[in-house]
């Protein structure tokens, strides 16, 4: 019988808002406290599930296979991100207030965020819902790879991985993936039905999503863009990890390009997406 390959490359990038290899105190503190330094709170994964990992490496189909650092928390997409995202619709001067998790009850969801400013009666006017948007993670998952560390054994990941195999009786693999499907299927109708409703109450939607997802979205929805000199409806704002890392540990998140589009041409493209898959 041919022996398994054996995967050499620690699955985890970023464990509470740092480089899985940090040292600075900034990074030891985080980790002895569960801190998120992007949404600045504690780490809402970790409270819930126990794992506070940021992002993973994965070598996708649409990659080619060549492995490239994916980000499984939307709070990977606070901080700079959502400043961005600010700064471009309310300018260097705007200062606007922004409030998390607003419920659209005739929707039965939410958006993630909503920012706006008020006129001089208090008034809430020139109002923008933000959506943060990371990839989820399917398959086997990297449990085993967390737990080695969080007890300071990265160099033994590996057997962690082993260990698990034996005590749930299935075979030594490492095999987790990237939803990548999903975010056509769940984020792609999402935009449609809460764009819809927003333009409804005259209120622009922003999506903030790393741009190697939006790519195969695009690819897969390709909407056309409004002219620069026409207003948009719903505006993607995408951000891309560099190689940089800086003396604290956090890893290089740079906006990488904001394309804007009108509700109908996007729902242009869905329903045309929608019409080829029937036909096929």
């Amino acid at each position: 019988m041919a022996k398994q390959k054996r995967e050499t490359v620690f699955p985890l990038v970023e464990a509470f808002g740092f480089s899985v290899g940090a040292t600075s105190d900034e990074a030891l503190i985080a980790k002895k406290t569960q801190a998120c330094p992007f949404a600045q709170n504690q780490c809402e994964k970790y409270r819930q599930y126990r794992f506070g990992y940021c992002s993973v490496w994965y070598a996708a189909r649409d990659d080619e296979r060549e492995r490239f650092k994916y980000a499984v928390c939307d709070h990977r997409l606070d901080g700079f991100p959502l400043q961005r995202v600010l700064l471009d619709h309310f300018g260097v001067d705007g200062k606007p207030e922004l409030v998390a998790e607003i419920k659209l009850h005739e929707l039965r969801t939410s958006i993630d965020y909503v920012a706006f400013q008020r006129d001089e009666s208090g008034e809430i006017c020139n109002a923008i819902a933000i959506e943060t948007q990371a990839i989820d993670l399917r398959g086997g998952g990297v449990g085993p790879a967390w737990e080695a560390w969080m007890d300071n054994k990265v160099s033994e990941w590996r057997e962690y991985f082993t260990r698990e195999a034996a005590a749930k009786d299935r075979k030594d693999t490492i095999a987790y993936g990237v939803n990548m499907a999903n975010i056509t299927k769940r984020l792609g109708l999402q935009i449609t039905v809460k764009g819809a409703y927003l333009k409804g109450i005259q209120i622009p939607l922003y999506v903030v999503m790393q741009d190697r997802p939006f790519t195969y979205l695009h690819r897969r929805i390709p909407f056309q863009m409004v002219p620069e000199d026409e207003s948009a409806d719903i505006t993607f704002v995408t951000f891309e990890y560099g190689d940089a890392i800086n003396e604290n540990g956090i890893l290089e998140f740079g906006h990488k390009r904001t394309v804007r589009t009108s509700l109908a041409l996007y729902s242009e493209a869905l329903s045309k997406k929608s019409a080829d898959a029937e036909t096929q």
